[in-house]
This record gives structure tokens, C-alpha cells and sequence, in this order.
């Protein structure tokens, strides 16, 4: 629903006292209402067909208009009327009841927030479903306008499914020798097309996929009458949506046939690549963003343009200048050995769309146009110019909502680069400001982390883990922390994002950066404290994904690490949702003689039933829980809170007894909590009291906590 717009709401209920308690609840929410009140199923049936309801508030208990009846109503009447039931009480059977009938939700009757925000769930939806059958009619009459011009078009025009003749105007049906449209219908395409040029149309008569998109044919063919008799053709071939299914619109161009037959030569192949055919250059940017959405591999789209050519145009004039641009255009079109996807949008302005290819590669190879370019000598008319381009790329994928947004942000990149060398000469991929509006949190994560990676900006940091108790393992334990490098600018890392970038899609990138660094400074550790072990965290990307082990199991050859020097350490929540991952990473870990941790331990409703499965070798305490513990507020509230903190933790240290499993307590920042931790037997703390998490493995462990 729009803010502006009046909600229309129907409320079967038996008063319109409960009716307007209702009302009251959305109108304190910001809505305009609009009501009207049915307290018996005549008036029900006739308020249902007055008018498109929103919305429509029923009591479930109430026995004068049973709920059956509404659905059955509301069926009737076809009205798609969203249904949200009040109950008297929070019941489970009645819940799924009214669900099972077709309610939206059943909302307890005084939880006021929880149906502010059922409502607004349904509005959406409702609102949605109504715009779609919207665009659905739009969709139709645009349909019907279209087939009306393809009947009156002078241009031969068929529709092919499965290489059969579905459609044909009578411009099409004249060229081919038929009397009527109708005699072509369910013909094979394949009988008009000359012999020799059957094999390029092979491809074309198969079945569609609408996920699948055929690249267009462009193309001087023979074509073949009823009587036999052969023509030259000029054929386009593309693939629409015909009768909600895939087909093949097969149009025969006369005007491009004249032009194709006056020359053939080189010089007018060179002259359509530098011809400025904006139609042409949106078409192949929308094939490319639909070829990614399809492959889910990005397409790259690079802007390539001539530095100074406003200043070029005005010192040499303008019949100069553009065959400059035309030299220039045809340079780039050489460096490659393959037909490319590519045309010109404006004077100054080449774009060539690369599928399937990545970020680094694509940098690499624009760098290395621009170099080649900036090194060449371009001959016009006796004189010799030497030019640079800036060139502004950016991926093609389904983010991009329209071809206009692609090329503004290779113009963005381009701007940038600019911006950053007045000269331009250079090549730089958009990357998309983090706090726009257009870029969801997930995305600015995603987009941080690959920047990241790339400049080399993250780094780690080791914090000891100490024992408390006497006797420990000996070892000497430090987990390894991900921090950012200092130089990076706070302005340029979203909030939370270290927390949130394990749960992004890239946090298996991030976790096999993490290992490689932790294990080179491993290496050098050991040389001179052979007892020293390293906790590492790993995202549930990471231990969930097949892939994983083989790698993990190559890195520590290549390091010629032994296992038994390392702690992979799984956030509990994670090990829940990924139990049988948890398992499997924990028995290879045992084979390896290598040890596993659970971390943020203790919130699962069981925790104990994790460890049934995942023999884990410690498990360290969520900062809820020590938090709790630590709480040293005045107050009822804060010491009811401490006594819930002590009795999760003996939960937990009770649980433990003879299991084998070490217990870590992090978050350990004054000296007040280590007493309570010594009794419970805790084996091992970590905090800022016992030390910071530091850039060099030097805590000296004599010391003690």
C-alpha cells in the first residue's frame, strides 16, 4: 500500500466496539482507514461484492459468521482479500486451523504490535499481487499491438517453434509463394532455407529454453520459394516470448540486404564497428546482463574513451577528430582474436561487453589496451597524433536494473579515475559507494571485503588464551583476530562489519586469506616456541563447503605444518544449522591429530547435544553468558540477571564434567569474575585483563593471569 492511500478494511466481529478498537490500533499506526463492519453473513456477502477490499479483520471464535463461511465467500466473490484472524487466546491447533484455511495470520487479540505488522506483511503482498496483474493486462495490449504491427509490416516476418512455422504475415507468406497465411502453418522452416546455408540455422530448430537464450543471427541467406526457386536474404533471427512460450521471430530485412550486397570489402566491416549506433550498443549491453543472470557469471562492460577529445575536436575540427575516433576504434577491435560483442554509443565512447570473465582479469586486459594504445602512432591525413584513453568498467549482473545504470557506472568509474589523474590513461573498475541507498548491507559487506582483499588491507592480530587452573596442556594458545588495516578510513567500512562479513557470501574467501597468514606466521613462531598452537575461526561458507578440506589439506603441505598446531574454531550456531558439516570437519580434524572448538557456546537450547556430535577438544562461552556472570549493577533486575548468568554457566561446567572437553571464558576484563571461573574449574580465560590481541605473538606465559 502507498502511505497516501486509505485503507479499506472489512471486520467481521460482533460490535463495533471491537471494531473500532481495531481501527484505533492501525489509525495509532499511521494508517488511513476506511471500515466497514459485517456482524452476519448477509451483510458479509454484500459489503464482499461492493468494492476491492485490502483487507479483512475476522474474530475466529465468532459463531454467527463461522470462518469457513468467509473463505467460501470471499472464493465466491473472487476478491483476493488477504485474511488476518483474532483469537481470543494464543492457541497452536487454532493457529494452523486458521492457517490451513487460508488466513494470512491468527494474531492473539491484544498483541497490537504483532498485528500492525501482519498488516503491513499483507498490504505488501496484496499490493504486489494487484500491480502484477497489472503489468500482466499492460503486458497483453502490448502484445496485440505488437502482433497488429507484425500482420500490416512490409518486412516478411515469421514466428518458428521447434522449427515449424507458428505464425506469418502476408509479407511472409508472398515472399515464400504461398497463397495464404495459412498454408505455411506447421511447415518446417528449414524447406525455405537454401542447402547451403542450413547448417548455420542447425542450432535454431532445436526446442527453447526460456533460460537459455539463443544469441541473435544476423546474416545474408538463400532462401527458398514453394516453386524452388532461390533469393539472396538478408535474415534476423531472435528470440521473443510468443503465446507466454519461447519462439523465434524470423524477419527478412530488405533495406539491410541492399546494404549488405554494395560491399563486402574489409573497409565496410571496419566501418560498422566505428559507425555510432547507440540501438545496437543497448541491445548487446541487455543481452549481456541477461546472459549473467542466466549463467550467474557477470559479464564486464568497458567504456572506452579518447583523453582530451573535446580539446582534439576543437583544435582539428570535427571531420578530423572522427577519424581519429574511427583509427582509434578499429585499433582496439585488432588487439583482439575474436568476434567481439562491441559498438559505438556516442563520439567518444566504445563499449565492449566480455562474458564470462572476472574483475581481475578484466583490469588486467583494459591496462594493457590502454598501454598498447598510448604506445601507438596514428597516421590521419600526413600528420601523426598519439592518444590515451581512460576506460571505466563495471560487471553486468542482475543488481544492474537497466542498460542506462550500466553505462552510468562505467561513466562513475571513469570520473573516478579522472578525478584521481587529470590525464585519464588508465583503466578502473566501479566500485559502488557503500552508504548509497542503491546498495543493501549485504551487498556494502560483499563490495568491502573483495576491496580488501585486493589492496591487501585486512590484517590479523593474535590475543593469548591463558590457563587457570595448574597443570595445564602446556601449550601456549593465541586466537587469531581479524582486523582491518589502520590506513583504511573508518568512512569506508560499514557498520558491523566484521560481524557481518561471516555471514555474507565471501567469508570462505576471507577464511582461506586468514589460514595462509596465520600459518606463514606459524612457521616462523615455531623456530622458536615449538609449544605454540593457534585457535583459527572458520564461517560455516567454509566447513559446509566440500571444497574445503581438500584445500585446507593442501595449504598445511604446502606449509609442512602439522595439524596438531591448529584449533579450527566453529561459532555453535553455525555447527547447529550445518550439524553433519560440524561432524565431518571434526573427524578429519581427529585423524589429522588436529583440534576443533565450538566458540559463542552455551545459547542452543541444548548445548550438551552438540557435543554428542561434534567431539569437540574446548568450547568457549558466549559473552552473553559472561556478561551475566560479570554484572556488577545495583538493583533487583541486575541481580536477578547474575543469578540466571551463574546458574547457565554451572549448566555448562556441570555438562562438561568427564567429558574431556577444556572450557575457554573470553570477554575476562577485570580481575573480579577469575575467583567465580576458578571454583567452576574453568580451564582456560582470554580478555583484555589477561592481555590485548596484538600483531606479534610475544605474551609471556610464565606470568600467569
Amino acid at each position: 500500500m502507498r502511505s497516501n492511500e486509505p485503507l479499506h478494511i472489512l471486520i467481521v466481529d460482533k460490535s463495533n466496539d471491537e471494531a473500532n478498537r481495531f481501527i484505533s490500533i492501525l489509525r495509532s499506526a499511521d494508517f488511513v482507514v476506511e471500515a466497514k463492519l459485517a456482524t452476519n453473513e448477509e451483510q458479509l456477502q454484500k459489503t464482499i461484492s461492493m468494492r476491492n477490499w485490502d483487507l479483512l479483520l475476522a474474530a475466529q471464535d465468532y459463531t454467527r459468521v463461522p470462518i469457513q463461511n468467509i473463505f467460501q465467500r470471499i472464493r465466491r466473490a473472487e476478491r483476493d482479500l488477504p485474511v488476518i484472524l483474532i483469537s481470543q487466546e494464543y492457541n497452536p491447533k487454532k493457529v494452523i486451523e486458521g492457517m490451513r484455511l487460508g488466513a494470512v495470520d491468527v494474531v492473539v487479540e491484544d498483541q497490537d504490535q504483532h498485528l500492525i505488522k501482519v498488516v503491513q506483511r499483507s498490504l505488501r503482498s496484496v499490493y504486489e499481487r494487484r500491480q502484477s496483474r497489472e503489468w500482466e493486462r499492460k503486458l497483453s495490449v502490448a502484445e496485440k499491438r505488437a502482433q497488429h504491427l507484425m500482420d500490416i509490416s512490409r518486412f516478411p516476418i515469421a514466428i518458428v517453434k521447434e522449427g515449424v512455422y507458428v505464425y506469418g504475415n502476408d509479407a511472409c507468406a508472398n515472399i515464400f509463394g504461398f497463397s495464404h497465411v495459412d498454408e505455411m502453418l506447421c511447415m518446417p522452416v528449414i524447406d525455405n532455407i537454401g542447402a547451403r546455408d542450413r547448417e548455420k540455422l542447425k542450432a535454431y530448430m532445436a526446442p527453447l529454453h526460456s533460460s537459455d537464450e539463443l544469441v541473435p543471427f544476423e546474416a545474408v541467406i538463400k532462401t527458398v520459394d514453394a516453386d524452388g526457386k532461390e533469393a539472396d536474404a538478408f535474415l534476423e533471427i531472435h528470440q521473443i516470448q510468443y503465446d507466454a512460450e519461447p519462439a523465434l521471430q524470423f524477419t527478412i530485412n530488405k533495406d539491410k540486404l541492399f546494404d549488405a550486397s554494395m560491399d563486402h570489402s574489409e573497409q565496410q566491416k571496419t566501418t560498422e564497428y566505428s559507425a555510432i549506433q547507440p540501438h545496437l550498443v543497448y541491445e548487446l549491453i541487455s543481452r549481456g546482463i541477461s546472459r549473467s543472470v542466466q549463467s550467474g557469471q557477470d559479464c564486464m562492460l568497458l567504456n572506452i574513451q579518447a583523453d582530451r577529445f573535446s580539446q582534439l575536436k576543437e583544435d582539428l575540427g570535427i571531420a578530423k577528430a572522427e577519424k581519429i575516433a574511427h583509427s582509434l576504434v578499429m585499433f582496439i577491435v585488432q588487439l583482439f582474436d575474436h568476434n567481439l560483442d562491441c559498438g559505438r554509443i556516442s563520439e567518444n565512447c566504445f563499449v565492449i561487453v566480455l562474458p564470462d570473465t572476472t574483475e581481475e582479469k578484466v583490469v588486467e586486459l583494459a591496462a594493457d589496451i590502454c598501454q598498447q594504445i598510448g604506445q601507438q602512432v596514428f597516421d590521419i591525413e600526413d600528420e601523426t597524433f598519439s592518444l590515451t584513453t581512460s576506460i571505466g568498467i563495471t560487471g553486468l549482473n542482475e543488481n544492474v536494473p537497466s542498460v542506462e545504470r550500466g553505462l552510468e557506472r562505467s561513466e562513475e568509474a571513469i570520473a573516478q579515475l579522472r578525478e584521481q589523474n587529470s590525464l585519464g590513461n588508465g583503466a578502473k573498475f566501479y566500485i559502488p559507494d557503500i552508504h548509497s541507498d542503491d546498495i543493501s548491507k549485504t551487498e556494502a559487506v560483499v563490495i568491502t571485503a573483495k576491496n580488501l582483499l585486493n589492496k591487501g588491507a585486512f590484517s590479523i592480530r593474535y590475543q593469548p588464551i591463558v590457563a587457570l587452573i595448574d597443570g595445564g596442556s602446556g601449550k601456549e594458545y593465541y586466537e587469531v583476530i581479524l582486523g582491518i588495516k589502520k590506513d583504511v578510513p573508518a568512512s569506508e567500512i560499514p557498520e558491523d562489519f566484521i560481524a557481518n562479513l561471516f555471514k555474507s557470501e565471501i567469508a570462505a574467501e576471507v577464511d582461506r586469506w586468514v589460514i595462509s597468514e596465520a600459518l606463514n606466521s606459524l612457521t616462523e613462531k615455531l623456530k622458536t616456541n615449538p609449544e605454540t598452537q593457534l585457535f583459527i575461526n572458520i564461517s560455516a561458507q567454509s566447513f559446509a563447503n566440500t571444497a574445503f578440506l581438500p584445500w585446507l589439506k593442501k595449504a598445511l603441505s604446502t606449509s609442512k605444518l602439522p595439524a596438531n598446531t591448529l584449533i579450527f574454531q566453529l561459532c555453535e550456531i553455525d555447527a547447529v544449522r550445518y550439524l553433519n558439516q560440524a561432524a565431518a570437519l571434526c573427524e578429519e580434524m581427529k585423524k589429522a591429530h588436529g583440534q576443533v572448538g565450538i566458540s559463542n557456546f552455551g545459547l542452543a537450547i541444548n548445548p550438551l547435544k552438540i557435543l554428542e556430535r561434534i567431539k569437540a577438544d574446548f568450547v568457549k562461552v558466549d559473552r552473553v553468558i559472561v556478561e551475566k556472570l560479570a554484572n556488577t549493577d545495583q538493583g533487583k533486575a541486575a541481580q536477578e540477571k547474575a543469578t540466571q548468568g551463574k546458574e547457565e554457566f554451572q549448566n555448562i561446567m556441570g555438562g562438561m564434567t568427564g567429558t574431556g572437553v577444556d572450557v575457554i571464558v573470553p570477554f575476562v576484563e577485570t580481575a573480579t569474575i577469575i575467583p567465580l571461573l576458578w571454583q567452576q574449574g574453568v580451564q582456560y580465560i582470554q580478555g583484555h585483563y589477561i592481555n590485548e590481541p596484538s600483531f606479534t605473538m610475544d605474551y609471556d606465559f610464565s606470568e600467569g593471569p
